[in-house]
C-alpha cells in the first residue's frame, strides 16, 4: 500500500475517532441533561404530592376538630338541658311537698282567681281527695258568694293523675292547673333565668 493511501486511511480513522468522541460527549451531555431534567421533574412532583398531602391532612384535621367541637357543644347543651330539667323537677317536688297550710292557701288562691260562675267542678289528685278537708270547699263557696258568684263549686269524686294542683271543669271545658302544667307553661319564660343562675 502506498504512503498516500496510508495517509488517507489515517485521516479517515482520525476523523472517525474524533466524530466518535464528539458523539460520545454529546450523548453523555444529553444523558446528563435528561437525567437532570428527570430529577427536577421528580423533585417538583414530590413537592406537589407533599403539598397536596399536607393540604388534605390539614383539611381532614380541620374537619375532625370541627366535628369534635360540634359533638362537644351538643353534649354540653344536653348536659345543661338535663340540669335545667332537674331544677324544674325539684321545683315540682317542692311544690307538691310544701306545708299543708301553704298548699291549701295556694290551691284556694288559684281557684278563686279562675272560677267565673261558682258552679264549676274541681278534679284533684287521689292524694288531695284525702288531704283536703270538706270545710275547705265550704269556705271557698262562702267566699264566692261574697264575690257575687254562686257558691256551688264542688269537688268531683273522679281524680286525675296529677301530683298537685287541680283541674277546673266548666261547661265541658277544662282548665289544667296541675302544678306540672303550670310549671311547664312558665318554663319557656323561666328557663333563661334558671340557665343564667346555673351557668354564670
Amino acid at each position: 500500500m502506498g504512503e498516500g493511501a496510508e495517509r488517507i486511511i489515517r485521516r479517515i480513522l482520525g476523523d472517525a475517532n474524533s466524530k466518535a468522541v464528539a458523539i460520545k460527549t454529546a450523548a453523555k451531555e444529553k444523558s446528563t441533561a435528561v437525567e437532570n431534567e428527570a430529577k427536577q421533574k421528580a423533585a417538583r412532583k414530590k413537592e406537589q404530592i407533599l403539598e397536596k398531602a399536607c393540604k388534605e391532612a390539614e383539611e381532614q384535621k380541620r374537619r375532625i376538630i370541627g366535628v369534635a367541637q360540634l359533638e362537644a357543644r351538643k353534649e354540653l347543651l344536653a348536659a345543661k338541658q338535663e340540669l335545667i330539667s332537674e331544677v324544674f323537677q325539684k321545683s315540682l317536688d317542692q311544690l307538691v311537698d310544701m306545708d299543708e297550710r301553704v298548699y291549701l292557701a295556694t290551691i284556694r288562691d288559684l281557684i278563686l282567681k279562675l272560677v267565673e260562675t261558682g258552679t264549676e267542678t274541681v278534679l284533684g289528685s287521689a292524694i288531695d281527695q284525702g288531704r283536703i278537708p270538706a270545710v275547705f270547699w265550704k269556705e271557698i263557696n262562702e267566699t264566692l258568694v261574697k264575690q257575687g258568684k254562686k257558691g256551688e263549686l264542688k269537688l268531683s269524686a273522679d281524680t286525675r293523675d296529677i301530683r298537685g294542683g287541680f283541674i277546673l271543669q266548666a261547661e265541658g271545658v277544662e282548665i289544667n292547673c296541675s302544678f306540672e302544667s303550670l310549671l311547664e307553661m312558665k318554663r319557656d319564660r323561666l328557663e333563661p333565668e334558671v340557665a343564667a343562675a346555673l351557668f354564670k
